[in-house]
């Protein structure tokens, strides 16, 4: 095992917050934070810009700050519901969880001087896979800055992809307060026609 590996897998996660920009604790009370649970989310946190996030031209966000924003809201979600079980159990094992596929929708301009309230949740598993879905809004008005769906998979110490182990899900189950939605795994494989 390497030195990095062995790292992760004794770091101390009693104080499992290394979230940037993502405020500890449930969202403060806001319109942003009651249109995310009207919509069924449950994991909201309330989070804010950090100085990489503006556009040097413009007092905007700049491209990648959602898609920085929801990592670290993905983060925040594992610190607050699944740490120190789920974390413990991947470095353990020499498994990591990565992305597959990230597909953000921008839905309107937001600014450096705002505040948000952004959503992690599992919205769907399909045979191995699971889709987390992200939500930003703005704090104050609950209007919607961005959207993004993350296809995340589970890799075992070979580098396979593995499935999410069942107490994985009795986790996300625990945390979402229902089960995560199964759809059935029908995929066509990529490539031309045979």
């Amino acid at each position: 095992m390497n030195a990095g590996k062995r790292q992760w897998a004794d770091v101390d996660w009693s104080d499992a917050w290394p979230v940037v920009g993502v405020h500890p604790g449930e969202a403060a009370p806001s319109a942003g934070r009651d249109a995310l649970a009207a919509d069924g989310c449950s994991v909201i946190f309330d989070l804010e810009p950090v100085a990489t996030d503006a556009d040097r031209h413009q007092a905007h966000l700049n491209n990648s700050a959602a898609v920085r924003m929801f990592n670290e809201l993905r983060v925040a979600y594992v610190a607050a519901h699944l740490a120190p079980e789920w974390p413990q159990h991947l470095r353990r094992g020499g498994m990591t969880v990565v992305v597959r596929d990230l597909r953000v929708e921008y839905q309107s301009e937001a600014l450096m001087d705002e505040q948000f309230v952004g959503s992690t949740r599992w919205a769907a598993r399909r045979g191995k896979s699971g889709l987390v879905e992200h939500r930003l809004v703005e704090q104050t008005t609950a209007r919607p800055v961005a959207r993004a769906w993350v296809v995340q998979l589970h890799l075992g110490a070979t580098g396979a992809v593995e499935a999410f182990p069942d107490w994985f899900w009795e986790l996300i189950e625990a945390t979402e307060g229902s089960p995560v939605p199964v759809i059935e795994d029908a995929r066509q494989p990529w490539g031309p026609p045979g």
